[in-house]
């Protein structure tokens, strides 16, 4: 009878130490490498799952309705963490053409991301600023 009990409070010790072994900043890396590859294939509805509630239906709206948007390259040109990894400022560059044109843009990305539960294991980093419009 005592064994389940042990089990139970053995896993629960083991997943709650996950997080030391995944600080912030490679939580953060994990969700920002997701995002840009989401967004660099077109894959709305993956890269809108990185914002908040407040900003992703506008996110998949706009990109949803740019039917003949071609992304040719997306990269980040800096990360700045805050708030002992909770917290992140990022810059992006996204190379893009809309057709007819085949004029190739570049669109900068500013994007602030956060921990929104910093203290449970499994931190879950979203993108807490919208989207920018295209020029």
């Amino acid at each position: 009878m005592r064994t389940p009990i042990f089990l139970t409070l053995l896993l629960a010790l083991l997943l709650s130490g996950c997080a030391t072994f995944n600080p912030p900043a490679k939580q953060h890396k994990a969700a920002l490498d997701d995002f840009m590859y989401a967004l660099r294939w077109q894959l709305y509805p993956e890269a809108a799952a990185h914002f908040t509630s407040e900003h992703r239906e506008a996110f998949l709206n706009r990109m949803e309705n740019l039917k003949d948007l071609n992304v040719t390259e997306v990269r980040l040109k800096r990360v700045e963490l805050t708030d002992a990894g909770h917290r992140a400022e990022t810059l992006m560059e996204m190379d893009y053409f809309i057709l007819p044109s085949t004029t190739l843009k570049t669109l900068q990305i500013k994007q602030s991301w956060s921990s929104l539960e910093p203290e449970a294991a499994g931190n879950v980093f979203l993108v807490t600023t919208p989207f920018p419009k295209f020029p």
